[in-house]
């Protein structure tokens, strides 16, 4: 994935059709996409990548995720539990970090991250999760909404963002409002008022400090539903912008297809 990376522009430009050259990289090492659907990588480096054994995205997530733990643990989980909003316990004298990530419970310890009292082995959840503890963020809640491509060196892929994110809600949900509640009682979804003037609002937490707004105006006689996610603009100090991005698909794909 990484190789492949290195070729790209950088620019998360769209025109491949994914929202960041990070996402197209993972998806080019997974063989749902060709290095040649990058309109700008030229034609040397697509010989040489085509020479290259494939390291699956497993691979690399793991490698990744092997990093960010080394930072993780030597954090002060005290401190850090503090700052991201997390349960800071000691356990038989063991400090651990307690949070939730889009409504599902973790635990960080000293020998890594555990979900439902196992150890989690699954390196996008480590990924995000250790980078946000590793962080510690400590900025309060600005209760500005901004879409994704307020954040800098986003706002290329806003259109490809909002294709692949925004109106997947808005036609799963299309003339089916019940779902729509059913599903965001679900995810833990709060009903909220807020600077929109949509016809449902719901906030989640993708972290404890980071809220996502999800508005939603249902279809009429002349326009079918439509959908618009919100992030508070603090959340770039709280994680790295291209997790944010993967943890709001993430979300996504689970809310349409629980």
């Amino acid at each position: 994935m990484l190789e492949v990376y290195k070729k790209l522009p950088k620019t998360n430009c769209g025109k491949c059709g994914i929202p960041t050259c990070m996402a197209f990289a993972l998806k080019v090492k997974n063989a749902q996409l060709k290095i040649t659907d990058c309109p700008y990588v030229n034609t040397e480096d697509k010989e040489l990548l085509s020479q290259k054994p494939i390291i699956t995205m497993d691979d690399n997530y793991e490698r990744v995720s092997k990093e960010l733990e080394v930072e993780a643990k030597q954090t002060d989980f005290k401190e850090a539990a503090g700052n991201v909003g997390g349960q800071f316990e000691l356990n038989n004298g063991c400090e651990v970090i307690r949070l939730k990530m889009m409504n599902k419970p973790y635990e960080m310890r000293k020998d890594g991250l555990y979900e439902d009292g196992k150890y989690c082995h699954d390196s996008w959840s480590k990924i995000i999760i250790y980078d946000y503890i590793r962080r510690k963020g400590n900025k309060p809640l600005s209760g500005d909404w901004v879409t994704l491509g307020y954040f800098p060196n986003t706002a290329s892929h806003v259109k490809a963002f909002q294709r692949s994110a925004e109106e997947k809600v808005a036609s799963a949900f299309n003339n089916n409002i019940n779902d729509l509640k059913a599903r965001c009682k679900a995810m833990g979804g709060l009903e909220d008022t807020g600077k929109m003037k949509a016809d449902y609002i719901y906030r989640f937490y993708l972290l404890p400090r980071i809220p996502l707004y999800l508005c939603f105006w249902a279809a009429d006689e002349e326009f079918p539903a439509s959908c618009k996610l919100f992030l508070d603009s603090s959340a770039e100090t709280y994680i790295d912008i291209e997790y944010l991005a993967y943890l709001v698909e993430r979300f996504v794909e689970l809310f349409v297809n629980l």
